[in-house]
C-alpha cells in the first residue's frame, strides 16, 4: 500500500508535476521486562532508524491505486471498541498528537502504504483493526526502525520473540527488519494473547510487558477490568498501559478528526505494496535498483533485513515494492553484485555501526558478551557510538 508520499519519508509525493489467526511482544522480549517507553509518531521516538529517511521517489502511477480516505475507512470499519472514550490518559495523549495538525497528518499520510499492507493481514486473520496502530506507537511505521535492547523493526521484535515465533535470524537476513513477515508474527503473537486473555487491549498490554508478566496480574487480579487511566490491572510498567492509551487516542483522532482541526490525507494515492520472488542465486538491492531503473534507496527503505543490502545465496527470496513497480521484475534475473566488506578487519576488530548493541555484536561474531566487554573495557551500561573501534580478540 503505498503511493509516492505516502511511504514513511521515502515515498512522499507524485502531485505536484506529474510527475492476516493470532501473533510477539516487540518492544521487548516475551518474558523481558518492559523497554522504556516510546514517544509516538508527532512527538520524538525513542526508536532511531539506521539512516535518515531517504528522499521523494517518483513512481509511476498504480494500475488500481487506494486513495488515503480508502486506507483509513477500512481501518475505522475494523475498529472494535468505540474509538473516542473518556479517559485522561487517552486525552492527554489525543491533546500531544493533535497538538501539530500538519505534522499528524503527513506521519499519517507516510505510513499509509504500510497500514494498508497492516489491514491485509489484520483481514487474513480476523482481528480486530486496532492493532494497526501499535506500529506507529512502536516505531513511527519505520522498517528500519531501531530501539533499545537490540528491538528492531515495525513491531520492535527482541531476538527471542523473533526466535519464537520463526523470524529468520541470520548474518545476512534479520526477519525483525521484513515488513510482512514481522507483521505476520506480530500478529500471530497478538492473536495468541487475545485468544488467552479475551481482550485487544490487554493484548496489548502483554505485547508490551510480557504475556507471563501479564498473566500473573491478572490471576492475582481476577475481577479487574482495563483502565489505562487507573493502570489496571496493577503491576505492569507505566509504558504498557501508555501504549494502549496512545492507540486509543489514535483511533478517535482516525475516526473523528473534524472534532481535533484535524485534515487527513484522504486525496492521497496510495500504491499497494506487494511481494515479488527473486531468482536465485546473490546480488545487492542496490544493483537491482539500477537494473530495474528503480528510485535509488527504495528497496532499502522496504527491505532493510538484508544486512548491508547484499542478498547471499541463501537469503530469502523475495522483495516487497509498490505494486506499480512489480512488471519491472517479469522475467527478471538478478544483476551480479560484489560481496560487502566485512566490518571485522583482519586486525580483529570491529567498526561500530548505527543501530549495534554489544550483545548483537557478539552473537554475529560467536564470541561471549562478557569477553566483548572486558577486551574494551566496557560494561552493561557503556554507550556505543557509530565509528567506535571494538576489540574481537586479545
Amino acid at each position: 500500500m503505498m503511493r509516492l508520499r505516502s511511504l514513511p519519508m521515502l515515498l512522499l509525493c507524485l502531485a505536484l508535476a506529474a510527475c492476516q489467526m493470532t501473533p510477539p511482544r516487540p518492544a521487548q522480549d516475551i518474558d523481558a521486562p518492559a523497554a522504556p517507553e516510546v514517544q509516538p509518531p508527532v512527538s520524538a521516538s525513542t526508536a532511531k532508524a539506521a539512516e535518515p529517511p531517504p528522499p521523494t521517489f517518483l513512481l509511476p502511477e498504480p494500475a488500481s491505486p487506494r486513495t488515503g480516505a480508502e486506507v483509513l475507512q477500512r481501518l475505522r470499519e475494523r475498529l472494535v471498541d468505540p474509538p473516542c472514550v473518556a479517559d485522561p490518559l487517552v486525552h492527554r495523549w489525543q491533546d500531544i498528537y493533535a497538538r501539530s495538525p500538519r505534522g499528524f497528518a503527513q506521519q499519517i499520510e507516510q505510513a499509509l502504504p504500510l497500514i494498508g499492507l497492516a489491514l491485509d493481514e489484520l483481514d487474513r486473520y480476523r482481528l480486530p483493526g486496532e492493532y494497526a496502530l501499535l506500529p506507529i506507537v512502536e516505531s513511527g511505521y519505520r522498517p528500519d526502525a531501531r530501539g533499545a535492547g537490540d528491538h528492531l523493526g515495525l513491531w520492535q521484535f527482541g531476538r527471542s520473540t523473533a526466535e519464537h515465533f520463526d523470524l529468520p535470524l541470520s548474518p545476512a537476513f534479520d526477519g525483525r527488519l521484513d515488513p510482512l513477515a514481522s507483521t505476520d508474527a506480530a500478529l500471530r503473537y497478538l492473536g495468541d494473547m487475545q485468544n488467552q486473555f479475551g481482550d485487544w487491549k490487554l493484548a496489548v498490554l502483554g505485547f508490551n510487558a510480557g504475556p507471563y508478566r501479564l498473566k500473573k496480574q491478572l490471576e492475582n487480579q481476577p475481577d479487574v477490568r482495563f483502565s489505562a487511566d487507573a493502570r489496571l490491572p496493577a503491576g505492569l510498567p507505566a509504558s504498557s498501559y501508555a501504549h494502549v492509551a496512545k492507540m486509543k487516542a489514535l483511533a478517535c483522532l482516525l475516526a473523528q478528526p473534524e472534532r481535533f482541526d484535524l485534515t487527513l490525507p484522504d486525496d492521497t494515492r496510495v500504491d499497494p505494496l506487494v511481494r515479488i520472488q527473486l531468482p536465485a542465486g546473490q546480488s545487492s538491492l542496490a544493483a537491482i535498483a539500477r537494473d530495474r531503473e528503480l528510485p535509488p534507496g527504495l528497496l532499502e527503505w522496504l527491505n532493510p533485513g538484508f544486512r548491508d543490502g547484499y542478498i547471499t545465496r541463501n537469503a530469502p527470496r523475495h522483495l516487497l515494492l509498490p505494486e506499480s513497480l512489480s512488471p519491472r521484475f517479469e522475467q527478471f534475473e538478478l544483476p551480479p553484485a560484489p560481496a560487502p566488506a566485512s566490518p571485522a578487519s583482519a586486525s580483529g576488530n570491529y567498526v561500530v555501526r548505527s543501530g549495534d548493541t554489544l550483545g548483537a555484536i557478539a552473537r554475529r561474531h560467536g564470541i561471549r558478551l562478557a569477553t566483548l566487554m572486558s577486551l574494551n573495557g566496557l560494561d552493561g551500561r557503556s554507550i556505543l557510538r557509530p565509528g567506535q573501534r571494538l576489540k574481537l580478540a586479545p
